[in-house]
């Protein structure tokens, strides 16, 4: 099975629970920065329908289907990966008035340590009970385009993204993020890309810079 990337492209996906040089990167804002400039220069429309397409070729029975279907760790983990690229990538390309990225501010955030635990959200991580982000515009801004996402039910962001959303509201204020989302039909994931397309996304698991 070959699912390599063109290695001229640079994504921005999000595996904290694997990536070393993610967790090397993200102690520095600087480093962190500079990965998000090269990775937000990526074309979008081009890496979404590239993840979108590794995704679909996991399903097939000739790759991971089986594994899929028992919930293998390893494999649910890329599978959710690939399909969270697009939340992900607006996210972690989002910039606050300053013109800093949201995603390295929060995680570096020393007064405010859980802030990045927002961002694992769209990997179908649950926020930690007691998780308290900086109440900010990034925090806001960065749960409009999860509230939007997690629409789609066939993505891990429509199991978690509603309690995370009330989580917040309770220490942020009622109304901060939108509490409650309309799922639509579980489109197949080719098609639910060009919804992504139009969302105002990692972050925070792997950083793939060929």
């Amino acid at each position: 099975m070959s699912l390599n990337p063109p290695p001229t492209q640079h994504q921005l996906t999000f595996d904290p629970q694997t990536s070393n040089g993610f967790f090397a990167t993200a102690k520095s804002k600087a480093l962190l920065s500079q990965t998000l400039d090269v990775s937000c220069k990526a074309n979008f429309t081009v890496c979404a329908s590239l993840m979108a397409s590794l995704a679909q070729q996991l399903q097939s029975p000739a790759n991971c289907a089986s594994d899929l279907a028992m919930q293998n760790p390893t494999v649910l983990q890329a599978y959710n990966g690939l399909i969270a690229y697009p939340p992900l990538y607006h996210a972690g390309c989002l910039t606050d008035t300053t013109g800093q990225y949201c995603v390295a501010n929060a995680m570096t955030n020393a007064s405010s340590p859980t802030s990045s635990y927002i961002y694992y959200l769209p990997l179908g991580l649950q926020l930690p009970n007691g998780t308290k982000p900086a109440c900010n515009l990034c925090l806001q801004n960065t749960m409009a385009i999860f509230a939007t996402a997690a629409g789609n039910s066939s993505v891990p962001l429509s199991g978690d993204y509603t309690s995370a959303a009330q989580q917040v509201d309770a220490g942020c204020g009622t109304q901060f993020a939108e509490a409650s989302v309309e799922n639509g039909s579980s489109a197949s994931l080719l098609g639910s890309r060009l919804v992504y397309c139009f969302l105002v996304t990692s972050f925070l698991v792997t950083w793939l810079l060929a």
